[in-house]
């Protein structure tokens, strides 16, 4: 085949690739999790969790560490100031959260990217 021909040809399916994967990109959901079987292969990944919120915490830079526990253990949701919180939680509620999964001085913790993502259920 010429030259031409072959990249006719590759940027063709590139570019059927690539639009394939931005109509997709919404019908892929994270992976709805109990929290105690979050690991470390959930590094760097979506989870959704279900929980109830057992502590708020508010640091000297306005990070909010709440505690959120489920029926089989609990973990550190992390929101930073720069992620507007438009819901108002209070211990005792209820939550389902879409969270990234980190760890932080050997511990794992969800961190809230998005306040869309953080409803009372």
């Amino acid at each position: 085949m010429h030259d031409k021909t072959i990249f006719k040809i590759c940027s063709v399916t590139t570019i059927i690739g690539l639009v394939g994967i931005i109509f997709l990109t919404g019908y892929v959901n994270p992976e709805q999790l109990k929290i105690e079987d979050i690991d470390k292969s959930k590094i760097d990944n979506q989870v959704e969790v279900h929980a109830t919120i057992q502590s708020i915490h508010n640091t000297k830079s306005q990070t909010r560490i709440i505690t959120i526990a489920d029926d089989t253990t609990s973990i550190n949701l992390v929101i930073f100031p720069t992620t507007i919180n438009v819901i108002e939680l209070n211990k005792g509620d209820r939550i389902g959260v879409v969270a990234k999964v980190t760890e932080y001085n050997g511990q794992l913790e969800l961190i809230l990217e998005d306040s869309s993502k953080i409803q009372h259920i």
